[in-house]
Formats: structure tokens, sequence, C-alpha cells
């Protein structure tokens, strides 16, 4: 009789654990805990100055109007604005290669045409950006590139030649959406800008200069500075693992485990370096891809303090380099007083060098004279002449600014002719004021 009770007991004792266990598992499935949601700390991005689009950054720094009555030009920003803000309106069609190869003197034909315009930029720029400055109907795939822009106003299908550097190739393209009337007075006041002239040479292209003499203002600024440490909280991945230590009479040294940033107070200069990549720098770059990649990296900080254009791009070496300007002209200055650029090295997809000034010109003082500066036809001829300077090798002759500094907190900024040679830039000195030839950044 105990026996037959006690297999009952065990019988219900399983089924309770059965019951039991059954009831805590849905508890588990259904059971929601009442968290507070955690608030996740802000993340803080320095923004030091303006950022830009590519369109703000490449333009074209001169045009130049051929008709049968002669050759006018402009390098005002305005004028330049105008017309690429019209040619944004334009489709572009058919692109294709024409030359391979084009030479200075084919290259000089076609700019040369009667009721033709032509933009000349500074530096040579990669198919793989046009987008940001025209409008392609078809996808462009080429990374070839092009310094000058040739509008044949008169052609039936709407020609316009993408021509490149020295050695560099020659596209084609047809244009429609091009108002007629607009496209008139556009042309009617190309007529207005000044005279220019050909200056013809035996070996490179024909430069086209300025046939007149021309004032420019002298400008004056108040200096104003960005903190260094601004630079560095923007520049550093973890400013908390950021040190930072006096290294020389007017220079300080902020650095982690994988970059430093060396800041020269007297210049208002910085260079950040990427000390843990490898020296060596394997490859070459693909030219739209560093144009990005720079543009991209600049504006993550706003590191446009002042107005800077592009200037010189070298995918070989990885470098890029964007010029200071004021008022449409470019700014030099002796590398001894400070820079006036904006250098970057890529290696490896990640910036590997970045040197800059720091500060900025604010407002301009009153303008109190102005300087009157000789045609350049007159500045290519003096050139020509002198024994240092090997005029075939002159890519190119501009009006512009010396960055001058008369005390601590002014800067100044001086009217002056500027010649580029195999890729460096001097100032043009006249005849009998004697001195050598001194290089300018």
């Amino acid at each position: 009789m105990g026996l037959k009770y006690i297999e009952h007991i065990k019988t219900a004792v399983l089924i309770l654990l059965i019951l039991l266990s059954v009831t805590l598992t849905f508890s588990i499935w259904t059971f929601r805990p009442n968290y507070e949601p955690i608030e996740q700390s802000p993340t803080s991005e320095i923004t030091l100055g303006d950022k830009q689009k590519l369109s703000e950054v490449i333009l074209p720094y001169k045009i130049i109007s051929t008709s049968r009555d002669g050759i006018t030009g402009t390098t005002d920003r305005e004028d330049i604005k105008t017309l690429m803000d019209f040619m944004k309106t334009w489709s572009f069609q058919n692109l294709a290669e024409a030359d391979k190869e084009i030479t200075a003197d084919e290259a000089d034909e076609i700019i040369s045409q009667p009721e033709s315009v032509t933009l000349f930029f500074r530096s040579p720029i990669p198919f793989g950006v046009v987008d940001s400055l025209f409008r392609f109907s078809d996808s462009v795939t080429t990374e070839s590139s092009f310094s000058q822009v040739v509008i044949e106003t008169q052609s039936d299908i709407g020609l316009v030649h993408f021509i490149g550097a020295d050695g560099g190739r020659r596209f084609t393209a047809h244009v429609t959406g091009v108002k007629p009337e607009r496209l008139s007075s556009l042309m009617a006041g190309a007529e207005e800008y000044e005279p220019f002239a050909a200056v013809e040479r035996e070996t490179a292209r024909t430069l086209y200069l300025p046939a007149t003499s021309n004032s420019v203002s002298n400008m004056t600024f108040f200096q104003q500075d960005i903190s260094p440490s601004d630079f560095s909280e923007a520049l550093f991945p973890d400013i908390s693992m950021v040190k930072k230590e006096p290294f020389g009479e007017h220079s300080e040294k902020y650095f982690d485990i994988n970059y430093q940033m060396i800041v020269d107070t007297q210049m208002k200069t910085l260079k950040f370096t990427n000390i843990s990549m490898r020296s060596e720098n394997e490859g070459v770059s693909i030219p739209s891809e560093l144009l990005l990649d720079s543009m991209n990296f600049v504006n993550k900080h706003g590191g446009w303090t002042n107005d800077f254009v592009l200037s010189s791009m070298d995918p070989l070496r990885k470098l890029i380099k964007y010029r200071m300007e004021v008022e449409g002209y470019p700014v030099f200055s002796d590398s001894s007083l400070t820079f006036t650029e904006i250098t970057q090295i890529w290696g490896n997809g990640q910036i590997s060098s970045y040197s800059r000034p720091y500060y900025q010109l604010g407002q301009p003082l009153p303008e109190s004279s102005e300087k009157r500066l000789p045609a350049g036809t007159d500045v290519a001829e003096y050139l020509r002449q002198q024994p240092e300077v090997d005029f075939d090798h002159v890519s190119d002759i501009v009006r512009g600014y010396e960055l001058q500094r008369n005390e601590e907190t002014l800067y100044t900024l001086e009217p002056a002719w500027f010649y580029e040679e195999s890729g460096e830039w001097y100032p043009v000195k006249k005849a009998g004021t004697g001195g050598g030839r001194s290089g300018l950044e």
C-alpha cells in the first residue's frame, strides 16, 4: 500500500517540475527589462574655416577671346565665374580622343583660330572630376587630363576641345543647350576685355599675355591666427594621446605614437606628418582620387582659411598644391617669410605630409596706393633676353602679389609679375636692379 502511494507522489512531483520548467522558459522568452537608454557622447568635429566644392577651387585663371579684330583676355574672377556658370548649363556629349599627343604647333593652331574662346587652368584637370565642372550626358571613364578648354563659338556642331599639357592628349566633345543670344552677349562682352597678344616661341607653346600696362592696388591686411592647438585637435585622431613640447626657439611639436605636427610660431606655418608611414611611396596615384582625397581631407577640418585654388598636381609623387589667391591674383612669398600654399603628399590612401600656413588675412586696410605694372608682352621680351632664363621652358607669366610682412600683425601684398620655369615660380626682376634670381614658393 505504501509503495503504491509513493509512485503517485513521484508522478505528481514530476508533473509539477515540468509545469515549473515551462513557466520559467516562457517568462524568460517574454521578459522585457526596462533599461534606461544610454546616451552617446556627442562627437565634436573641429571646423577651422570654410568647406569648399571642387568647382570653387578648380577655376580657370585666364580667358582669351580670339576674333578677326585681335585677341582680348581677362583674369577677372567675376568674368571667369560668369562664363563657367554659363557652361554649366550646356550638355557635353560624345567625348572622344582626337590626338594621342598634341604638339605645340597643333595646340597653337586650335587656340588661335578666329571666333574662339579659351579657358586656361593652372593645373592639369583629370577627367575623373570633370562632372564637378561641366555636365556630361555620358559617363566619362578616361583618367587623362586637360589644361585648356577651347570653345569654337561659330561651330555648327558646338565643338569644344580639351587640350592636355605639353605632350598630352586632345579630346573633343559636342555641346547642346547653348542659348545663342546668351553666347552672342558673352562674345560681345569679351570684346571689352583688355587687349592681349600672342608671344610666339621656337619650341614651346605660344604665351597669351596682356598687351598694355595696368594698375593693381597695393593691399595691407591685419594678421589673424588660428590657434595651433585647434589644428592639433582637428588633425590628430585622439587628442587625449597628444603631447606637446618645445622644438627650437620658434617651434613647437605636437605628437603621438603615429603622427607629429611641427609648428613654426614665427613664420605662422605648420607641418603635420604621418611618422608611422613607410618612407618609400610606391606606385602612381590616380589623379582624380588624389584630388578628391586631398579635398576631403581639408574639408573635414574646414581648412580653407583663406581663398585657395588648385595650383599643381604630381600623381607620380602623389603631391598636390593649393595656392592662396586674393581678388583673383595668385599670392607668392619668399619661403623664409612664410608659405602661401597648402601642400599635401599622400601614400597608400593616407595623408603622409600636410604643410600649410595657419595665419589668416583679416580685413584689408583702406587702399592707399596703386602700382602700375608693365604690359605682359614687355615682361616676356625682357625675360627672353635674360641669360639665366630658358625662355622656351617658361610655362607661364602672370600678374600676382608678393606677400610681405610689415609688422608682427600686418601683411602687405605688393603687385608684381611672376614667371614659372620648370615648375618653379620666380619674381620678374627689372633690368638694372641687381640681385640674382630668387625662387618663390
